[in-house]
This record gives C-alpha cells, sequence and structure tokens, in this order.
C-alpha cells in the first residue's frame, strides 16, 4: 500500500525538458498550471471522501494521473491508481485516507520543488 518512502524523492524533470526542447517558458508554463491545477483537485479529493462519493473519487484520482508523469513521479502515479482501486471497488474510506495523505505530502513536496526550479529558471 502506498509507499510513503518517496514523499522526498528528488525532482526529475527530464521528460519534461525533452518534451520542451529545454524550452524554458514552456517548463515554467507547465509548472504554473501544474501549481494552479492540482490544488483545486486535491480539494475536489478531499471532499468526495468526506462524502464517502467512490465514483467521484476514483474520476478525479484517474483524472489527476497523467500530470505526474510529465514531472517524473510515477510513484504518485500509482498511489493514485491505488486510490482509484480503491474508490472502484468501495474497500473502505481509510485505504483512502491513507493512501492520499501520503499523496498529499508527496505533491506538497514536489510543488516546492517545482517553485524552487521555477525560480531557478526565471533568474
Amino acid at each position: 500500500m502506498c509507499d510513503s518512502n518517496n514523499v522526498d524523492k528528488p525532482l526529475n524533470l527530464s521528460y519534461l525538458e525533452k518534451i520542451s526542447g529545454t524550452n524554458t517558458k514552456f517548463i515554467i508554463t507547465t509548472i504554473d498550471l501544474f501549481n494552479s491545477h492540482i490544488p483545486k483537485l486535491m480539494e475536489e479529493i478531499e471532499d468526495a471522501i468526506a462524502l464517502q462519493n467512490w465514483d467521484k473519487i476514483a474520476f478525479l484520482v484517474h483524472k489527476m494521473k497523467t500530470s505526474f508523469g510529465y514531472l517524473g513521479r510515477e510513484d504518485i502515479i500509482e498511489d493514485l491508481l491505488e486510490i482509484e482501486q480503491f474508490a472502484l471497488t468501495k474497500v473502505g474510506v481509510a485505504n483512502i485516507v491513507f493512501c492520499f495523505g501520503h499523496v498529499k505530502a508527496s505533491i506538497n513536496k514536489l510543488s516546492a520543488q517545482l517553485i524552487h526550479y521555477k525560480n531557478q529558471l526565471a533568474n
């Protein structure tokens, strides 16, 4: 179940740099989109968890998965897949809460890393 050892994983934007052709403006725009879009989805997921709205949880975490591939965080994708499966099979809210807590910690760390990286690019 959700591996908490990956929370402090180093930032790896090699895929984003590759697809952008190291275009700084594209990278900054991608980081800005991520940092504005993901917190809203996280809040919606938290609300859906509180209501035990399994379908909405599954839909929202499925929607989030793609963003993390661009940012080199396959571990977060795996955790989101696990949450999605818990929601689809209605295994129980405790498993979802546990995994979502881990995902949230990973995303908070990633967001901080992205802001730091963006600031370095801007200078």
